[in-house]
């Protein structure tokens, strides 16, 4: 990570931004037609994660970025049909869908959304 962030440090001006987004929550609220339905699990995404914040902190440490601003927020992934959420959060890296909302999900012609918290930070480089 460290490397990557080296070679983005160089191929961005001083005093240019990088936009860092990522989710990070360790659970996304899974909701059928408005209601609760459960939760996907990002304990395998967290490790990941976590190696970008130990990467980051040492290129900040290293006076290569600066952090200029942090936030967090909700993100709703929104579906048709639950049979297009399932498809859709099946890929996503370090996410496990349990088995109960896996069995929700392919038998609703519902709507679904998915909320994830999302952080979004901002490095200015040096």
């Amino acid at each position: 990570m460290v490397d990557a962030l080296s070679r983005i440090h160089a191929a961005v001006a001083p005093g240019g931004v990088v936009v860092d987004s990522q989710p990070i929550g360790s659970r996304m609220l899974v909701r059928v037609g408005g209601e609760p339905a459960g939760e996907l699990e990002e304990d395998e995404w967290l490790e990941t994660v976590a190696a970008v914040d130990a990467g980051l902190e040492a290129t900040i440490d290293s006076g290569l970025f600066e952090l200029q601003h942090e936030e967090r927020y909700a993100l709703v992934h929104s579906f048709d049909s639950g049979s297009e959420a399932l498809e859709e959060a099946s890929s996503w890296a370090g996410t496990r869908v349990p088995k109960a909302v896996e069995e929700r999900l392919e038998v609703t012609q519902l709507s679904v959304e998915i909320e994830v918290e999302i952080r979004l930070r901002l490095l200015v480089r040096r």
